[in-house]
Formats: C-alpha cells, structure tokens, sequence
C-alpha cells in the first residue's frame, strides 16, 4: 500500500478520535467517579464546598461492576471436546486471565474496546502477542461495521507521547503496522512499516452493542443525566442534615454582658468608636440562658424533616438501577431483605438475560482473537470453526443447590465434565482435575471387578478339575442318609 493512502487514513481516524475524545472522556470520568460538581452559589463558602465534593456518589459505576463480576471467560473448545483447543495455550501465555477484567471494564465502559493480534517478534514471530487498547484513543474503520468480523485499518494514538513537538500514531491494515507522525508533512510522516503477513487488518472489537449503523454504546452514558440529579439529591439531603436537621433555639432582648478591665474594673471601650466592647456568649448543650429583662424571648425552631428527601433520592436509585439492569438488592438500602435463595433469584431474571447478551457479544469478539491467534500460528487460513468461549459460572445459587442439580443431570447422562460447569466456583483445572479422578476411580473399579470376575473362574476351574480326577467322590451318598431308606 502506498504511503501517502497510509497518512491518509491515519489523519482520517485521527479526525474521527478527536470528534468522540469530549464525549468518551466524560464518561470515563463518570465510571471513574470524577462526576461534574451540582449546582452552587457563586459565593459559596468553603464549609458548603466541602459538602458538595462529599454529595458525589457514583452509583453509575455500578453498572459496569455489576456484569464485570460475572463476566469471565474459562475455556475455548469444541462442542463435546474435554479439553481447550489449541489457541488456549496462548491465552495463557498472554496473561489474559488477569487481563481480560480490563478489555471487559473498557468495552462496557465506554461502549468498545480493541484487541490487537500480531506475530511477536520476541519469539521468532511464530507466536501471537495480543495488546488491548480503550475507544478514548483507539478507533477502527470498518466497510460495513455492524457486519464485518475485522476492520479495514485501526489508529491507536497513545496518551503519553515521546516527544511533545510531535503526534505519534499506531496503524494497522491488512499489510503492516505503520508509525505515523501526525503532525508532519505526507512524505516524512510514515516513520516505520512493519509487515504482520496476516493478509487482513488483525484489530478485534469488543462492544456490548452494536446497532445496525455500526454505532456502539456504553453502559455509563445513559446514565449520566439520572447520576447528576441523584449528586444534586443528595447535596440537599446533606444540606438539610448540617443546618436544619437540628432544632434551633433562640433568645431575643437579652443583654450582653460588657467586657471590663481586669486592673481597674471599668468597661472596655473600642478604640475608634468609643462604644463599649461586649463578650460574646460561649452556648452549648450545657449552658443555661437567663435574662432579667422580662421583654426577653424564648423560642425554638424546628428541625426540617428528611423523609421527603429520602424518598427522593431512593427513587432516583431505583431508577438507574432499573434502567442498568441491575438487581435492587445489589445496592445497600434496598427493600429487598430476608430473601430466599429462590427470590433472590427470580430478583436476578432480567439481569441474567442482560448478562447473557453480554456474553454472546463478547464471546464472539474473543473468538475472533483466537482465530487471529491459529493464524499467527500458522495453522492455516482464518476460518469459522466450531470451538466456542466458555464463561465461568456465577450464579446466585448455594454449594447445596449445584451439587443436586448436577447429580440430577448426571442422573440423565449428561457428562461429569459438563455438569460440573454448573457448579459456581469450579475452574476449568477444578474440573479438570475432578474428571482425571473419576476416570481413575472408574479403571479401578474395573480393575478390581475384572479381578474378581478371574478369581470366581479360577475357582470354578479348580472344582471342576478335582471333579474330573475324582468322578465317583461327586457322585457318594453319605452311609447316614444311605440307611435311612433301609
């Protein structure tokens, strides 16, 4: 491909970085809790300041830990196959077990995220090493993107630059990885190509959804407008609670005690105004107010109720909890207690079918990375075989529970290794590890049986032969039972 198509197209997905970087950054933000401040005086001081950093409570991030806890990708193999496929072995080698947390959090975050699969060069370029990268700085350019598996060409621009004179870009097409300067003229701006030999552009995306205009959306921006009202709720409630939460008490036409002079014992007077100085009255729960003026005046105010607040607020949570489609009981607070395993369960219905649409999504990205991974390899063409991510169980369901349901399936013939993926908790060495066990027992067993099974004939063997030398000693009547009949 010829350089200046190469500085093209990077200045173009530059351009389309650039557009989204306000929006995306903001939302990152709003995942991280760095929220924008609710509305305050201009002249507020710095007492009403404070409480409006402690008014930010970021239940929006909730939406994004919530499914990340149960998203956890355990194995890549064939329907019916015992064991991982091939490509899991690098799985392994790229530490994605801990990794994967990251790509998941980007992708639900910000509405996508991108894995980068291309030979290593650390190892003779036989094996794959796989990067990922978040939507702030990355973007892929796709023929058709809410159908094609890989993109025409994708720009990373790193945050930290090596030179600050200078913009420096990672492109990847279906020939090389480029480095391009975007800030130079088209001849000098590709500063090296590096052919991948991939024949297609090996940039992956992960989205939770994607429409069919190829238009991908988060989990956190939909939320935004609900969290700012829920921040201004809860800046008032903080408010009602510092200065009106409390009764207030109050005297009028009491008169203030004069200062005096400790040597001469005369009034003190201020110097510019000739007016006498008076001592203000330390109060405080234990001080006891007197007046000798009977026009003095006693009162109290009461303190301002919370309950409407409260119901307010709790409203607004609700509210961005159903529209994350995240169970109520998640949250500290919720009405939901004393719940059986069974109810907290059918709580659960709508957010395991989200997770389930999750699953699907992101699955098929991760299989697009482990195809890229067989070809690294060199183990042939790209090609939609049948092997399929396994994700790791999470259920809301006790030990109890999962050992009954799967001895009931195993009851019906189902696999010990597939019922044991029922079982929450259980790793894919767990299982692993449980099935080599069972084999075992099961061959000893067999064994032991075969053994037995010798023995019994060994001794049927042995009757039979001392019957053959002996032929008239089977056929004796004891001389007792002889005698009986004469």
């Amino acid at each position: 491909m010829s350089l200046p198509v190469v500085v093209k197209r990077a200045r173009h997905a530059k351009d389309l970085i650039d557009r989204d970087f306000d929006r995306l950054n903001l939302v990152d933000r709003y995942a991280r809790g760095a929220h924008r401040a609710p509305w305050m005086p201009a002249k507020a001081n710095a007492e009403f300041k404070d409480l409006v950093k402690r008014s930010i409570v970021n239940v929006s991030a909730l939406a994004v830990e919530a499914p990340l806890n149960a998203l956890r990708v355990q194995g890549f193999r064939k329907p019916g196959s015992g064991e991982n496929a091939y490509e899991w072995a690098f799985w392994q080698k790229n530490r994605l077990d801990e990794r994967q947390n990251a790509v998941h959090r980007a992708a639900l975050t910000s509405g996508a995220a991108y894995v980068v699969v291309t030979p290593d060069p650390r190892k003779g370029r036989k094996e794959p090493a796989i990067r990922a990268y978040d939507a702030i700085s990355t973007v892929a350019v796709y023929t058709e993107p809410a159908w094609d598996e890989f993109p025409v060409y994708a720009l990373h621009v790193p945050e930290q630059q090596p030179d600050e004179d200078r913009t420096i870009g990672i492109l990847w097409d279906d020939v090389a990885r480029h480095t391009v300067d975007l800030d130079a003229e088209p001849e000098s701006a590709v500063l090296a190509s590096e052919p991948h030999g991939m024949g297609l552009c090996p940039v992956v995306r992960f989205s939770p959804a994607v429409d069919l205009r190829g238009r991908t959306r988060g989990l956190v921006e939909p939320l935004i407008v609900s969290q700012d009202r829920l921040n201004q709720q809860t800046l008032s409630l903080l408010l009602n609670e510092h200065w009106g939460a409390h009764a207030i008490r109050f005297g009028t036409g009491l008169a203030p005690a004069e200062r005096l002079d400790p040597e001469t014992g005369d009034p003190v007077r201020d110097p510019e105004t000739g007016e006498p100085v008076y001592d203000v009255p330390s109060l405080d729960p234990s001080s006891l107010l007197m007046a000798p003026n009977s026009d003095a005046r006693f009162g109290q105010l009461p303190a301002m109720p919370t309950g409407d607040l409260l119901a307010s607020r709790r409203q607004t949570v609700e509210e961005i909890m159903g529209m994350a489609d995240v169970p109520p009981h998640y949250l500290a607070g919720s009405n939901l207690v004393n719940l059986s395993a069974d109810a907290l369960a059918a709580a659960e219905t709508s957010f395991k079918r989200f997770l389930s649409t999750l699953q699907d999504s992101l699955g098929e990205s991760w299989e697009s990375v482990f195809r890229l991974c067989a070809l690294v390899a060199g183990r042939g063409e790209i090609e939609q075989d049948e092997s399929q991510v396994e994700w790791a169980e999470k259920a809301t369901r006790s030990l109890a529970q999962a050992a009954d349901a799967m001895v009931k399936l195993m009851q019906q013939g189902v696999p010990l290794a597939v019922a044991l993926r029922k079982v929450p908790g259980f790793s894919q060495a767990d299982i692993d590890e449980a099935v080599k066990a069972a084999e075992e027992a099961a061959r000893k067993a067999e064994a032991a049986e075969a053994e037995a099974l010798k023995q019994q004939k060994e001794a049927a063997r042995g009757v039979d032969s001392e019957n053959r030398r002996d032929p008239a000693g089977g056929g004796r009547v004891p001389a007792r039972a002889g005698s009986a009949g004469r």
